[in-house]
């Protein structure tokens, strides 16, 4: 039985088949079900409407639908529906609004459920987190379970319209599955796609402003100079410059409006201001990539373009006023493109290729700028006057290699690398990366759940998503997961499914079951020769099958030999980490990769 309420407020209750709950952790809960359009039923098939709510006794949880399929049996129709648990609601509401700067989780969340059912409650202290391009901007949902539960390192679970929000859900030693004792069967599936061994990372730059005492110019105009200080003017092929080239024929009308400055022909990944003058616009635009626009005293609109492939690379923000030399942000592009118009901005960008004079030729600017200013910022520049133009930069890098590039010889397999400008020291963001990387194999165990309380040993099952517990596997392992999703079905008996989530086997584990598998192979070779030899009498003596099957024998141990030596130089090395806390040849518990 479950009970309907359409948009009205109307109820009722009806007798539904195939009942079928879905709880997945960081997901939406769903419900399935089917019914029958009996006389019993006639006035539930017509509340199947949009926006029809379902509850469920059992679980006391309310669902909304979002697909009906009726199909004609004749007399009657069938009606097959799903439903999503009712906070989808949260989905309704678009957020406008945007937080700046530093803020904590619960003006986030209030910005989140304003004007809506939904509520919210905190079972842990989280700390403030400082947001390099606010928050805001997008769908209450997708920001809550996209964005402020990675920020902020947090799990959550619906109770209706109440979102209950803690570091970690779930509790330790919550169960334990042994197969064909209390489970019908295990199964597992290993993904291998995901793996990574490699990745780098970038913190936020610890900057000291130095006093400006070279620089005849005001904050926001005056003098000029190159965006790669240590380059200078450099070269450029004709694709790169301003107007119209040999070389920039692909572009529409042949007309390029800004001046390419290539990574080759100008190395270097800070982004120097060319110009002096205030942000005024931040953003991100088709063809142009994240981009900036500085605009000076003196009239010039600069624009900084596809350099930035991630918003986090420019380092200045809108009302920033910024002078010549500073640095804009982080070239992590083959190239930066530099456009400047004295144009109000947006109207110049729907003239990209119109050589009209909207666009200003870059290089001639520069050069002319630089000479009329008597501010020589190219090769032959002293590095005493770059040096006292532009703040103290220092730039946080860091990268880790998986052990097990060296010692498995895994190939190095390039993480999605991070920036992350919470971070101010180079030890977090090492670990950060530690924390990060994938050397591993997703491994996704799923069992069929013997509705009993108590297995052989007395064990109490507690069966909820989040929960931790052990599971014996099909080597006879005991295993520790957790529970990523539960399926069940609250008004029949069949078996409900238990799925665990991603486990990450240390090398001790996989040691054991290389072992485990290489014995049982040892053992069936052994039965085989037996019953081989049973068949074939006097074919072949003993002493020549078991000189055959020696060899064959050695042959497989010789294979695997190197596999196991591997694996008893791990051992060794965790053995060495539990007896001292040291690695050996590190000073921290790590190795030099």
């Amino acid at each position: 039985m479950l009970f309907v309420q359409n948009v009205n407020g109307d109820q009722t209750a009806f007798k539904a088949d195939n009942v079928q709950i879905t709880d997945t952790l960081g997901q939406y809960p769903t419900l399935s079900f089917t019914f029958v359009e009996t006389s019993e039923n006639e006035v539930a098939a017509q509340m199947m409407i949009p926006f029809t709510i379902i509850e469920v006794p059992e679980n006391k949880q309310r669902y909304r639908i979002v697909t009906n399929n009726p199909v004609s049996l004749g007399k009657y129709k069938q009606y097959s529906v799903t439903a999503i648990h009712i906070a989808k609601d949260l989905h309704n509401k678009y957020v406008d609004e945007r937080l700046e700067n530093t803020q904590p989780l619960k003006a986030c969340l209030d910005l989140l459920i304003k004007d809506t059912q939904i509520k919210y409650v905190l079972h842990d202290n989280f700390d403030n987190y400082a947001f390099s391009e606010g928050f805001g901007g997008g769908y209450a949902d997708d920001l809550l379970m996209q964005n402020l539960a990675s920020d902020f390192g947090f799990e959550f679970y619906f109770d209706n319209y109440t979102i209950h929000i803690q570091k970690k859900l779930g509790t330790k030693e919550s169960f334990l599955f042994i197969d064909n004792a209390n489970v019908s069967k295990i199964s597992y599936n290993e993904d291998y796609s995901t793996i990574t061994t490699y990745i780098k990372g970038q913190a936020k730059p610890i900057v000291k402003e130095t006093p400006d005492e070279t620089s005849g110019g005001s904050s926001s105009g005056g003098s000029w100079g190159w965006p790669f200080p240590d380059v200078g003017e450099g070269t450029f092929m004709g694709g790169q410059l301003f107007g119209v080239n040999a070389g920039g024929e692909f572009r529409p009308n042949g007309f390029h409006d800004g001046l390419d400055f290539g990574s080759v022909d100008h190395p270097g990944s800070a982004v120097h201001a060319v110009h002096g003058g205030k942000v005024i616009i931040k953003s991100y635009m088709g063809g142009l990539g994240n981009y900036v626009v500085v605009h000076s005293d003196d009239g010039y609109n600069i624009v900084y373009q596809e350099a930035f492939s991630n918003m986090s690379n420019i380092r200045v923000n809108v009302g920033d006023v910024v002078k010549t030399g500073d640095v804009i942000g982080y070239r992590n592009t083959d190239h930066l493109h530099i456009g400047i118009t004295k144009v109000d901005f947006n109207t110049a960008v729907g003239k990209s290729f119109t050589n009209d004079g909207t666009w200003l030729n870059p290089q001639e600017i520069i050069r002319n700028g630089i000479a009329n200013n008597n501010s020589e910022s190219n090769v032959e520049q002293p590095t005493e006057t770059v040096e006292e133009d532009k703040p103290t930069e220092y730039e946080i890098h860091s990268e880790y290699v998986s052990p097990l590039v060296e010692k498995a010889h895994w190939p190095k397999v390039e993480a999605e690398p991070i920036t992350d400008d919470n971070i101010t020291d180079e030890n977090t963001l090492l670990n950060k990366l530690k924390a990060s990387i994938h050397d591993y194999p997703d491994i996704e165990y799923t069992l069929d759940y013997a509705n009993f309380k108590y297995n052989s040993v007395k064990f109490n099952n507690d069966i909820k998503v989040g929960n931790y517990g052990w599971l014996r596997d099909r080597f006879g392992i005991d295993v520790e997961v957790r529970i990523n999703s539960y399926t069940w079905y609250p008004q029949n008996k069949q078996a409900d499914t238990v799925t665990f989530g991603n486990k990450r086997f240390d090398p001790v584990e996989w040691q054991v079951r290389n072992q485990k598998a290489f014995e049982r192979n040892k053992k069936l070779g052994e039965t085989l020769r037996n019953q081989i030899v049973k068949a074939q009498g006097n074919m072949m003596s003993q002493d020549k099958w078991n000189s055959k099957f020696n060899e064959i024998n050695n042959s497989f141990i010789n294979s695997n030999k190197e596999i196991l030596k591997q694996f008893e130089d791990i051992n060794t090395r965790l053995d060495s980490i539990e007896k001292t806390g040291k690695e050996e040849g590190g000073s921290d518990g790590t190795s030099e990769p």
